[in-house]
């Protein structure tokens, strides 16, 4: 698996591990052995949260397991790991605060046995704190060496366009990579995402984060499994056409649909207003072995344009 070295300075593999499940729906057997399949396969960048899976547990057990993981491998060096702060988690947590970043940063390298992240998101945009308060705290955790670069997910492009303005005109830390939600498939216009900044990413941000040179994470990038399986398409995403063409594509190129998402997304920024990205997501070491066959799937910009085209 190839590396990219960002502009922020991380060098990184060309997709990323999502770990959200790890503890609660993937047992510790299973997420071992995920990590280890992906280690050996080249990857390094481990994506979680400070709420991972709140949902189904209490929002530690991912960065637990992934700091047991760590330690029981010995691999903290070969690892870029990313995680967040700023989304609830049982009524707790939620905001960007000075306090509450200081607190949460502590809890999540307690969790993850570490003493740095390599890369510390901003979970969500929270419009009821100034920014001037978030990236003031975000940068004090860099210059204490708690952090080495700093990212922002789930916010409008205003927003964290804003943000870097602040940091900027202060000598703050920005903002240097976005995570946001992108696929092959088109988005419908007509379903609201469940979180208020939960958008698909649009090209209007995708032609903001090509201008900014700034990588964008694009988390659920294979639709929950639906290329392999159309009945698991999520409301948010249209099916048709474009999906009808990626499973043919596939097909002739005797790799599985999600193999060839991963292809399109690791090779859109050859075409013109698109930025790199990193697809991130979560699978099974089987899911993996078929999933990394795209990063080994030769595109001619005849066939990107064609794909862009439908």
């Amino acid at each position: 698996m190839k590396k990219i070295l960002l502009p922020n300075g991380l060098k990184v593999s060309e997709v990323a591990l999502g770990a959200m499940n790890f503890g609660t729906s993937t047992s510790k057997e299973e997420a071992y052995r995920v990590l280890d399949a992906y280690m050996d396969m080249g990857g390094n960048l481990i994506d979680t949260s400070n709420n991972y899976a709140h949902w189904a547990g209490t929002g530690d057990e991912s960065e637990t397991m992934l700091g047991e993981w760590l330690s029981d491998r010995g691999c903290r060096d070969r690892v870029i790991l990313a995680t967040k702060v700023g989304f609830d988690r049982h009524g707790e947590g939620a905001g960007l605060k000075k306090k509450q970043i200081e607190y949460w940063v502590d809890e999540s390298l307690r969790k993850m046995r570490t003493d740095y992240i390599d890369l510390y998101f901003a979970h969500t945009d929270d419009p009821s704190t100034p920014l001037e308060e978030t990236m003031e705290a975000f940068h004090s955790l860099v210059t204490k060496g708690k952090v080495r670069t700093l990212g922002a997910s789930n916010y409008d492009t205003w927003r964290m366009a804003e943000a870097n303005a602040t940091a900027l005109s202060r000598g703050l830390t920005p903002y240097t990579v976005m995570q946001q939600r992108l696929s092959y498939l088109y988005p419908r216009s007509n379903v609201a995402p469940k979180y208020v900044f939960n958008e698909i990413a649009n090209r209007e941000r995708l032609r903001f984060l090509r201008d900014k040179n700034m990588p964008l994470m694009s988390y659920a990038s294979l639709c929950k499994g639906a290329y392999e399986n159309p009945d698991l398409l999520p409301e948010e995403y249209e099916g048709g056409k474009r999906l009808e063409f990626i499973r043919a594509m596939a097909a002739d190129k005797g790799v599985n649909p999600s193999a060839l998402v991963i292809a399109w997304l690791t090779n859109i920024h050859r075409l013109e207003g698109y930025p790199r990205v990193i697809p991130l997501f979560s699978c099974t070491p089987e899911q993996l072995i078929q999933n990394a066959r795209g990063l080994e799937t030769e595109l001619s910009d005849e066939e990107l344009a064609l794909m862009d085209s439908i």
